[in-house]
């Protein structure tokens, strides 16, 4: 084999593996790839948590999760002590916090969350599914249709951006 035919050989085969690997994470049309959300992200919008919210959330290659969520505008508390504060204080903490962990799995365009620790504890020990999934480029977007909040809270989507 000349020198030629080599070097298009390697080029066609790094082509053909960058090529595999670009499509290895994709997913079919309106279905999201597990592969997909794996890494951080943090929050760009949520409703109910003002117009900063700081959040995190973090899917792990191994099925684990971790997200919180906090408004940008809880007071801190006058007596400098976690433990310490006001019935205002810990309602306002309440109110705008919220942190669950454990496993995930996709299907689809669907998300479900199998949390196992949660600072709203009726959730603890549940599936918190999420619909409308979608991954495109570094935004990831999916709805809540049972937010903690209760009946009658507005059912918006959530968007994250990807941390790099």
């Amino acid at each position: 084999m000349n020198r030629r035919s080599m070097i298009c050989m390697t080029a066609v085969t790094v082509l053909g593996f960058g090529l595999s690997a670009s499509t290895a994470d994709s997913a079919p049309k309106g279905q999201v790839n597990k592969r997909q959300l794996v890494g951080s992200w943090t929050i760009v919008s949520v409703d109910g948590y003002g117009p900063n919210p700081k959040g995190s959330l973090i899917f792990e290659a191994n099925g684990r999760f971790s997200l919180q969520l906090v408004s940008s505008d809880i007071p801190k508390y006058l007596s400098n002590g976690r433990i310490q504060g006001t019935p205002a204080e810990y309602k306002a903490t309440v109110e705008g916090s919220l942190s669950y962990f454990g496993t995930y799995s996709v299907s689809g365009s669907e998300l479900t969350f199998h949390v196992e620790g949660c600072s709203f504890p009726n959730w603890t020990g549940t599936d918190q599914k999420r619909i409308n999934l979608s991954v495109t480029g570094d935004e990831l977007k999916y709805t809540n249709p049972a937010p903690s909040a209760g009946a009658g809270a507005p059912v918006l989507p959530l968007v994250w951006k990807r941390v790099k």
